[in-house]
């Protein structure tokens, strides 16, 4: 038996499914939803109510690297989003091989 944590499962999809993915996480209990919306902007409403961390997955690398690069993690704003407040959102890109790519902390 293999047990597996969020991430190696989104390796896993991205290598059977041939899609990129990204694996994100945050603080829904520390923050409001309108804080973290502005962190991850692609969120919904529903996302951050029901959970804090999730796979996306996209066709392209081109799509994913949009919204790895709207993510506002530790390191701060992006070129994409300015946002300065005091939610963050963890992001973790990885190929369509499962490879893992780039994170924003």
């Amino acid at each position: 038996m293999k047990v597996l944590d969020q991430i190696e499962l989104a390796r896993e999809y991205a290598k059977l499914s041939k899609k990129f993915c990204m694996y994100i996480s945050y603080d829904n209990e520390r923050h409001p939803f309108e804080e973290i919306r502005k962190a991850a902007p692609y969120l919904n409403s529903e996302q951050v109510i029901v959970k804090d961390e999730y796979v996306l997955v996209f066709d392209t690398e081109e799509e994913m690297d949009h919204c790895f690069n709207l993510t506002v993690g530790d390191d701060g704003p992006t070129e994409l989003n300015k946002y300065r407040g005091e939610a963050y959102v963890y992001a973790l890109t990885i190929d369509d091989k499962g490879n893992l790519l780039t994170e924003n902390t």
